[in-house]
């Protein structure tokens, strides 16, 4: 009887959280300690990725900004992907900028360049919101490679030089074994656990900003394993026998953006991971479209650069699918 009146209490919580919409959100900017807590309907915790898409749903969350995105089967944004290949097909890896974060599912440069390439390709989005070169690294070794794509897009930087969740960077995570992250899947539906994480970890946990090492900064991925992480990606793709294209990675431009004068260490740092970028592409004689310096030469592909630098516009991603489009043709 103690045991039937304790689920018929946790039941009736459960269904007041919900009918009352109390909110169990905790927001923590690391994304290896907490993406899957902070949006739980969306993300599940994973021993290799750290975290993925929940697979099978439509989504829409403060996460996406009123955006609305299908996650399919695979746990990829978009259409169903055939098991079987009945055309050429373009794999586009990524982060949050590939996916399309913050621009209409159809406005994003992946589906665009499909429009573009009239269907003479199958067009695949890979991406992931907050995935480093690492993770896409490992994400094509276990999964991806299966679709077997014959062109592979490569964009990675911003997230590689996130600051490292405790200092510890992303290939020095240690994430439990994959049964008991599958039981903390299973229990992040219920709002009850939700909140009662909420409340413990607002009580216990340091502030994120105090996390930061601001005397020495320790990033996610450091710029020679950034290096490392694209070499090895190309290599991979090549004996697939498939075709790697590396992106660098558009930022505002500071001339165009800002007010004269104005500092920003973001860009320093994102200007040497895109010259990484071109090196890995020059010296391992890869195909690169820079989609960064052309990026550079316009006014209006960021909505608003202070609060947001990293994302661009559904003009940008019309500028970048058309690039992506124009290299293909005559490349």
């Amino acid at each position: 009887m103690s045991l039937v009146s304790l689920v018929i209490f946790l039941v009736l919580i459960e269904i007041g959280l919900r009918l009352f919409g109390v909110d169990t959100f905790f927001q923590n900017r690391f994304f290896v300690l907490n993406r899957a807590l902070d949006y739980p309907d969306i993300f599940k915790k994973d021993h290799n990725l750290f975290w993925r898409f929940r697979p099978n749903r439509t989504v829409s969350s403060r996460f996406f900004i009123g955006r609305t995105y299908h996650i399919n089967s695979l746990g990829l944004s978009g259409p169903e992907v055939s098991a079987i290949k009945t055309k050429p097909r373009i794999l586009a890896l990524g982060n949050s900028c590939t996916f399309g974060w913050g621009v209409p599912f159809e406005k994003g440069y992946v589906q665009q360049l499909g429009h573009l390439l009239g269907g003479a390709y199958e067009v695949i989005n890979g991406a992931v919101p907050g995935y480093t070169s690492l993770q896409g690294l490992r994400f094509y070794r276990l999964e991806l490679r299966k679709l077997k794509p014959d062109i592979v897009l490569i964009l990675f930087a911003f997230n590689d030089h996130w600051a490292a969740a405790s200092q510890i960077p992303d290939k020095a995570q240690k994430l439990p074994p994959q049964l008991v992250l599958d039981l903390q899947n299973s229990l992040a539906r219920l709002h009850t656990y939700r909140l009662l994480k909420k409340l413990i970890l607002s009580t216990v946990e340091t502030s994120s900003d105090s996390l930061f090492d601001r005397s020495a900064p320790v990033y996610r991925v450091g710029p020679e394993d950034f290096r490392k992480n694209l070499v090895a990606l190309c290599n991979e793709v090549r004996s697939d026998g498939a075709r790697p294209i590396l992106l660098t990675s558009p930022i505002p431009s500071l001339e165009r953006y800002y007010l004269p004068g104005y500092k920003s260490g973001l860009h320093r740092f994102h200007a040497l991971y895109n010259n990484i970028i071109r090196d890995v592409a020059k010296s391992e004689g890869v195909d690169i479209v820079d989609i960064a310096r052309e990026f550079d030469k316009y006014d209006n592909l960021f909505d608003d650069p202070l609060v947001d630098a990293i994302h661009f516009n559904a003009r940008g991603h019309r500028l970048v699918a058309e690039m992506i489009y124009q290299y293909l043709q005559t490349h």
